[in-house]
């Protein structure tokens, strides 16, 4: 059970660390690249955040408003940690927290855009049901269509090539 639990930990962490700038943070040698790319990063993240909050706010929202605000409250308090730091003092506390979960905390605040807007169709949705399906089929395709093309790309050795028309078996 042990085992079972560490590896989806650890399959989960290997997916988390993909949507994150852990290569960039691990593999640069110079950091004024590496802040330049987060400051962008978390002040884009800042934008979107400011915006779903001015516009629920506005129509009463309260649960999303309360959701992007914390979100909000996340990334602006990263940026004024680490966004101001010269590049070599973002290298030490890097370095001092680890890569993997420097890139995880940084993170955060652009997984809660996502989860904002999950829970906005939520909100939105007249039916369960329907907000399911429609958080279904906008998850879709970042996970359907590599498969698909992966699969176009590379048939297997049973069904061949086909080269200008014609089956070539190999």
């Amino acid at each position: 059970m042990q085992a079972l639990i560490s590896a989806a930990a650890k399959t989960t962490t290997g997916y988390l660390l993909r949507l994150t700038p852990y290569d960039m943070l691990r593999s640069s040698h110079d950091f004024k690249d590496v802040k330049a790319a987060l400051n962008e990063r978390t002040n884009w993240t800042i934008e979107v955040l400011r915006n779903v909050f001015t516009i629920r706010f506005a129509n009463g929202g309260y649960f999303i408003t309360l959701c992007s605000l914390l979100f909000l409250l996340m990334a602006e308090t990263m940026h004024m940690h680490y966004g101001r730091l010269p590049p070599l003092e973002l290298k030490e506390r890097v370095e001092d927290i680890g890569h993997a979960t420097f890139a995880i905390l940084i993170t955060v605040p652009d997984i809660g855009i996502v989860i904002v807007r999950v829970a906005g169709i939520f909100t939105a949705s007249p039916s369960l049901v329907v907000a399911v399906f429609l958080i279904f089929l906008i998850a879709t395709p970042p996970i359907i269509l590599p498969v698909l093309i992966c699969t176009i790309r590379q048939p297997t050795a049973e069904q061949g090539e086909i080269e200008g028309g014609v089956r070539v078996e190999r």
